[in-house]
């Protein structure tokens, strides 16, 4: 960019025109066309017309390529809209494939069967995932390349704002030259006649707007080399940096006549200053007016003294009054303080009583609540053996209303002395607060006092002493009081014409130095349109561009074609047609089960997915083929647009021929721009000669002032009586200030009595605060009597619960041996059986290890499960089970029945179950609760023989043993929690 500037700044059209006509006429933008159509019209020129037809075919072939370029951003964006549906449907089908798994892995627990049909559709799943030889390549490949296709197009855009930011500058570079030429263009004064300089700037004008169209078609068409939109904002900017042009001429002309204007206003200006030697008289009548006036204030200031001693005396009353008041309310604090500590000392002790009491409270109410959960427990268990499953569930619920009804009533207790702290703690701070408010007001009580005594003797010796003075200066202020008037009338209105002329004076200093700087702005400007124009006239010269500029136009053109390689990739077509059609089969009749069990509307949903992936597919299809079609005809415009280069370039040349002619004319405008800034710096001069003048006029009119014979005289008078003025007008504010301070004196002593009677209301409402209290303190005294009584009944039966839970304890150790040796026993009785079926020894392990870990609610919740087998196991072939079994069943009851009831426990009656008949239905496999057991225990095929209804009869009367204990343990279990 910086050779072709460097080149391209030698050949440029110029003009011998002035430069106020020239930014006229080519400052309204929106114009510019149709001023160029009149003028070619009537003075048609050979060098224009070929350029404007080659303008129209390149705003024709413009606008052909910006409708296309406008048709492609279009069908990417639909392209990335299509991308994005099949990576949102791919999740939603990774989703799908989640909940698939997880309900697979939920119904293996189930069935071995189920198992299988999750191990096919993880298999299905991975091929899908993993890509098989039908579907081709893998999608973690896909997203590779979709990330390798994503970096290349940011490298793409990289390279575009790169190229814009050339483009940038060559804008730029172009304002500066049409700066420089704007500046070039300015003849010398003198010349020329006015018939040539018009007929010049006419052709000067053609040649203009030719020139500038050239350059804005030749933008046009390096923006579409570059494939970069945005330039036509550009060509606007430099259409407004015209228009700013002839609005700054325009200014310059207004500025001219605002000059003009303010020289008749300095003539005008010293007329009025005769005219105000005139006014002088008037004002010396009026002087004697404010005399007048002056003897009136000082009559009415000696009234506002002595209304500020009467009020001084009153305010002295009103502060004994204070200091009465404020010794009454000390003494009310005292006794209150008195009052105060009694109940403190009473509520502290009230508190570690209640607190003493509450802990005492919540631990008797902790190891009752578990001592009679148990001792309930215990009687509901015996009474829920003979009762049915319902009775059982009603009656825990009876209990836990009860339990939640002990714990409502202890939390109401425990919220009321919660309440009481509250309130002790807002009465203590309550007394803090007064306390600190009432020392507080104590000292700004005693301040006041001190500070009032003191003003009121600074006033009073004050006073006294400007009583003496105003008696003396009043002699002698009566005889210079109007020849002073007089004389500082006339000086104040002499020294107000003389500010308001200083300060026009300025502000036509200021306006000149704003011309100085717009009219450098406006050179600044030129400077920098003719520069870009250099550089845009060095890209029309149609150079053949360097290697590295070939290297990345082919790295462009490789960068656009790999850009849409994922759309031609057939694989991911193949891809989305195999999911859809797994999808269609997911939703016939050969698709899993669990699916449509798992979810209803698992079906719809799928179908929903397919047809949405086949309308993704077609629509991609024939996205694909639009896009061919349209590719081809940019090959083509892409042609005629070669063409049309190659033509403009053959013109550009025959333009640079002209350019090198112009060169010479341009060296002879850059002596003409030396001889303007030459007449600058001349007209400089001439305005600080006109600043001189001016200095000199305001010096020779002060000058006359002075040599005046009246004021010659009076200027020593004048000065005496300012002085004197001044002192009395220092008086004047101290009085002033003095009523002031005593009104803020009234102002704060007033709300000091405020402050006393807000204290006085605070103290009473302290005292029925404290009165409360004590009623409060009382009431809680009753309330401890209350709780002591309930404690030592509490204490009563407590020792009676205690003397149960021992009993209850003994009972559950005897409990748990029992129970030990029966599992013992069972475990040893159900190894032959369980060396036959696995299922059985799998839970007997089990059974083993939770008995050596020692671990009984365990084992309580394992043992129905491993009845459950057994029972299944007997009914499954009960013939072989008959003869082995016998022996080692009747062993086990006959060991039992001497541990059925001990003497240590009452005893418990057993409600064994009646039969029933065979129901057709089989029983299921696993059962979580124990009556389910009992049925299926009982409820067996009436085929067996009597021996075999036996052994049925026995197991039956075990089970019922071991439901009782399993029952009365988790009982004592839940109650321990």
């Amino acid at each position: 960019m910086t050779a072709r500037t460097s080149s391209s700044v030698k050949g440029i059209p110029t003009g011998q025109t002035p430069l106020g006509s020239v930014k006229s006429k080519a400052a309204s933008p929106s114009n510019n066309d149709e001023d160029a159509k009149k003028q070619n019209m009537d003075n048609p020129t050979p060098s224009v017309h070929p350029i404007d037809t080659l303008s129209r075919k390149l705003r024709q072939q413009a606008m052909e390529l910006t409708h296309v370029y406008e048709e492609l951003e279009k069908q990417n964006v639909k392209i990335d809209a299509y991308k994005q549906q099949i990576e949102d449907q791919k999740l939603q089908l990774e989703k799908l494939r989640e909940k698939r798994r997880k309900s697979l892995d939920g119904s293996s627990k189930t069935s071995r069967s189920s198992r299988t049909t999750a191990l096919e559709q993880q298999k299905r799943s991975t091929q899908m995932m993993i890509g098989t030889p039908s579907t081709g390549a893998s999608l973690g490949q896909k997203r590779e390349e979709l990330d390798c296709i994503l970096k290349e197009a940011e490298r793409e855009k990289k390279k575009y704002q790169l190229a814009a930011k050339r483009i940038e500058k060559a804008l730029v570079e172009l304002q500066v030259f049409q700066n420089d030429r704007m500046e070039k263009l300015l003849p010398s004064e003198g010349e020329l006649n006015q018939v040539e300089e018009s007929c010049d700037f006419q052709a000067v004008l053609n040649e203009q707007r030719a020139y500038i169209r050239v350059l804005e078609e030749a933008v046009h068409l390096k923006a579409t080399d570059f494939e970069i939109t945005g330039h036509e904002e550009l060509l606007v900017v430099l259409a407004e940096l015209r228009h700013t042009i002839y609005e700054q001429e325009k200014d310059v002309q207004e500025k001219a006549n605002v000059l003009a204007s303010i020289q008749q206003q300095l003539e005008q200006e010293q007329q009025q200053h005769l005219e105000t030697k005139n006014i002088l008289a008037s004002t010396q009548k009026q002087e004697e007016e404010i005399a007048n006036r002056f003897h009136e204030q000082e009559s009415a200031f000696h009234v506002r003294i002595h209304q500020v001693e009467q009020q001084l005396l009153e305010k002295d009353r009103h502060l004994n009054q204070l200091h009465s008041v404020s010794t009454d309310a000390q003494h009310t604090e005292e006794a209150l303080q008195n009052r105060l500590t009694v109940a403190t000392k009473t509520q502290n002790l009230t508190q570690a009583k209640l607190q003493d009491a509450t802990r005492s409270i919540k631990s008797l109410q902790e190891q009752l609540h578990g001592i009679t959960s148990k001792y309930k427990e215990a009687q509901q268990q015996v009474g829920s053996l003979r009762e049915e499953s319902s009775k059982k569930q009603s009656h825990l619920d009876e209990m836990n209303a009860l339990q939640e009804e002990l714990l409502g009533s202890v939390d109401k207790y425990v919220g009321k002395v919660k309440k009481s702290r509250d309130k002790v703690d807002r009465l203590e701070a309550e007394l803090e607060s007064c306390k600190e408010k009432e020392a507080l007001t104590q000292k700004q009580l005693q301040e006041a006092a001190r500070s009032s005594d003191e003003r009121v003797s600074i006033l009073k010796a004050e006073v006294d002493a400007a009583e003496q003075r105003t008696q003396q200066i009043q002699a002698q202020r009566t005889a210079l009081e109007q020849e002073k008037n007089r004389l500082e009338d006339a000086l104040a209105e002499v020294q107000q014409q003389l500010e308001g002329q200083e300060q026009e004076r300025n502000e036509q200093q200021q306006e000149i130095a704003e011309k100085e700087q717009r009219y450098h702005q406006m050179e600044e400007a030129v400077a920098e349109l003719e520069a870009a124009l250099s550089t845009v006239l060095m890209m029309m010269l149609g150079k053949t561009p360097d290697p590295s500029e070939k290297q990345s136009m082919t790295e462009d053109e490789e960068d656009d074609t790999d850009k849409h390689a994922f759309l031609l990739d057939q694989s991911v077509l193949r891809e989305l047609e195999t999911c859809c059609q797994a999808l269609n089969t997911l939703t016939t009749e050969n698709g899993p089960k669990q699916s449509t069990t798992l979810c209803s509307s698992f079906t719809k949903i799928l179908a929903r997915v397919a047809t949405i992936g086949e309308r993704v597919v077609n629509e991609v299809n024939r996205a694909l083929a639009s896009w061919a079609r349209e590719r081809t005809n940019l090959v083509e415009t892409c042609a005629t647009l070669d063409a049309t280069a190659k033509m403009c370039q053959n013109e550009m040349e025959k333009r640079h021929d002209e350019i090198q002619d112009y060169r010479e004319q341009l060296a002879e405008r850059a002596s003409e721009v030396e001889a303007y800034a030459m007449q600058l710096d001349t007209l400089d001069e001439q305005l600080r000669s006109a600043q001189a003048e001016c200095e000199a006029f305001y010096a020779l009119e002060e000058h006359a002032t002075r040599q005046e014979e009246a004021l010659q005289a009076k200027q020593a008078l004048i000065r005496d009586l300012s002085a004197e003025n001044d002192r009395l007008s220092a008086v004047e504010n101290a009085y002033s200030v003095q009523v002031a301070t005593n009104a803020r004196y009234s102002q704060r002593l007033e709300d000091q009595h405020e402050a006393i009677k807000e204290q006085k209301q605070c103290a009473k409402e302290l005292e029925q605060a404290l009165e409360n209290a004590a009623n409060f303190a009382e009431e809680q005294n009753e309330c401890n009597q209350q709780l002591q009584s309930q404690l030592a009944e509490m204490e009563i039966s407590q020792r009676k619960q205690a003397d149960l839970a021992k009993t209850l304890e003994v009972q559950n150790a005897a409990f748990s041996s029992r129970f030990l040796r029966l599992i013992k026993q069972y475990t040893t009785f159900l190894r032959p059986v369980a060396a036959t079926d696995r299922s059985l020894q799998d839970h007997l392990n089990l059974f083993d290890a939770e008995f050596q870990n020692g671990d009984i609610p365990r084992l309580l919740q394992l043992f129905p499960a491993l009845l459950e087998e057994y029972i299944s196991t007997c009914t499954s072939n009960p013939i072989d089970s008959r003869g082995g079994n016998k022996s080692s069943i009747t062993s086990n009851s006959t060991k039992k029945k001497p541990h059925r009831v001990s003497p240590d426990k009452p005893q418990i009656e057993m409600a064994t179950t009646k039969w029933q008949p065979p129901t057709p239905e089989p029983p299921s496999s696993k059962t979580p609760s124990l009556p389910i057991v009992l049925n299926a225990a009982v409820t067996r095929n009436h085929r067996y023989s009597i021996p075999a209804e036996k052994e049925e009869a026995q197991l039956a009367e075990q089970l019922e043993l071991i439901r009782g204990a399993f029952q009365s343990y988790k009982g004592d279990v839940e109650t321990e929690r």
